[in-house]
């Protein structure tokens, strides 16, 4: 086994007039953005599945400079030098998009390419391929549930909830479907939900982690958590969870305050610095198959 790496899972969530089509044309026919010098790009691009029926794409995005250098030996002189390279590759992240699930898994470089800037070049990528004209693009954390709900376990009380979600597409989860049909009905792109209580919320997050703590199964799940749509924060909180936006809980510990939020709970895997891509989208959806039977998501 060689040397392996982190790959984090998000959710690709297009606003305006993109579309999964959009997104897979922008990896497939590329545009390249600079930034102080260093260039970006998607590359290496791969399809899986019957032409017209793909299931998943992979990719690359490089991170290189116009004009590099690399040492060599000059053998005349018995000694090293510097020979010019253009387009020298500085980190290239792989990554596997899955539509069916607005998935991807992409690879966390640390120093040269963590997945924080993997996150705003892969928008940027995609929204200039379509000149940026009604369209978005961006990448949110699928949240590790058992250990965000154990994190949260632990709050004595909850004084703010506060979440930005937007409508899901493909998926949907049936413990959120009514907030989910709220905003469909409504026609936002995205709404913020903030509650805020000094006394403490009225929240059943504790008997919901609690529950995902004892690995309930996902039908008992959902019947436990209906009942909560009344109360919009937790539903909020768990749409953002699975990868719909972005959530914060506050609250007090121990009589000291602490924020957690959605996106220091993200799901990963383990897997070869440089893996074949078709390995990539095994794991990749197996992955995310495995996320969706665990919290009930539904094709509508």
């Amino acid at each position: 086994m060689g040397k392996q790496t982190r790959y984090y899972l998000g959710r690709v969530l297009k606003r305006g007039e993109m579309t999964a089509g959009r997104v897979i044309e922008a990896m497939r026919d590329p545009v390249t953005i600079e930034y102080r010098g260093t260039k970006y790009s998607f590359i290496d691009f791969e399809a899986f599945g019957a032409p017209g029926h793909e299931t998943g794409f992979f990719a690359k995005i490089a991170k290189y400079k116009q004009q590099g250098a690399v040492g060599v030996v000059h053998e005349a002189k018995h000694a090293s030098a510097e020979a010019e390279v253009p387009n020298l590759i500085d980190a290239a992240s792989a990554f596997v998009y899955l539509p069916g699930f607005s998935g991807i898994a992409y690879r966390h470089i640390w120093n040269s390419f963590p997945s924080d800037q993997f996150e705003r070049v892969f928008k940027e990528l995609v929204e200039t391929r379509h000149a940026k004209f009604f369209v978005g693009c961006d990448i949110e954390p699928v949240v590790d549930l058992r250990t965000f709900v154990a994190r949260l376990s632990k709050l004595d009380r909850f004084t703010e909830l506060r979440a930005t979600v937007v409508p899901p597409n493909p998926l949907f989860g049936p413990c959120w479907k009514s907030l989910s049909e709220y905003l469909r009905q409504r026609r936002l792109k995205e709404a913020t939900i903030q509650e805020v209580s000094d006394a403490g919320i009225e929240t059943r997050l504790k008997e919901i982690a609690a529950a995902v703590l004892a690995e309930r199964e996902a039908n008992e799940m959902v019947a436990l958590m209906e009942p909560l749509l009344n109360g919009v924060g937790d539903a909020a909180l768990l749409m953002a969870a699975d990868g719909y936006g972005r959530a914060r809980v506050q609250g007090i510990e121990n009589g000291r305050a602490v924020v957690i939020r959605t996106s220091e709970n993200q799901k990963s895997f383990m897997l070869d610095v440089d893996p074949s891509p078709q390995i990539l989208f095994e794991m990749t959806f197996d992955a995310f198959l495995k996320n969706s039977n665990e919290r009930g998501l539904e094709h509508p």
